[in-house]
């Protein structure tokens, strides 16, 4: 067996990667939320961050990480530029782990900001895939985030 895959097999891997398919689209949803948000000065993703902070008001870094499905790291490091900019803010606790995070009246107004640009991205994507056909594939997507949480 030589040391090189053949262009077939690589070809055949990326079609089937459940990652690298994921990663794409991903990708490509990202960036039409980005671009539709961008008047609004938030990316979808601090757009994301936002409104899991609202939703779980002082969660914990753990707890909201759990939420957003991501690492602590991953997570502190995303949080940042929202906390400079006062969108956020540390809720001291006990100790530095059992801190919590909250949405700050200007978060607030972020989201409030972002909502019709959000909604217009979100209108697109809905009508591409059509209402029904989103709705099962948010469910897909749900599954495919439990699958992987019991591996």
């Amino acid at each position: 067996m030589g040391t090189k895959l053949t262009k077939a097999a690589m070809a055949y891997y990326a079609t089937e990667c459940a990652s690298f398919n994921f990663r794409k689209a991903a990708r490509a949803v990202t960036q039409l939320f980005d671009k539709t948000l961008q008047p609004s000065g938030v990316r979808s993703t601090q757009l994301g961050l936002l409104l899991a902070a609202g939703i779980y008001e002082k969660a914990t870094m753990s707890q909201l990480a759990e939420v957003i499905v991501a690492d602590r790291t991953t997570l502190t490091r995303a949080l940042k530029p929202l906390i400079r900019q006062g969108l956020l803010k540390n809720i001291p606790g006990k100790d530095k782990r059992k801190n919590g995070i909250s949405l700050t009246p200007k978060g607030h107004r972020v989201i409030r900001k972002a909502g019709p640009y959000w909604k217009k991205a979100q209108d697109q994507l809905v009508k591409g895939f059509g209402k029904e056909q989103w709705k099962e594939f948010r469910h897909k997507l749900a599954k495919a985030i439990q699958v992987v949480k019991k591996a």
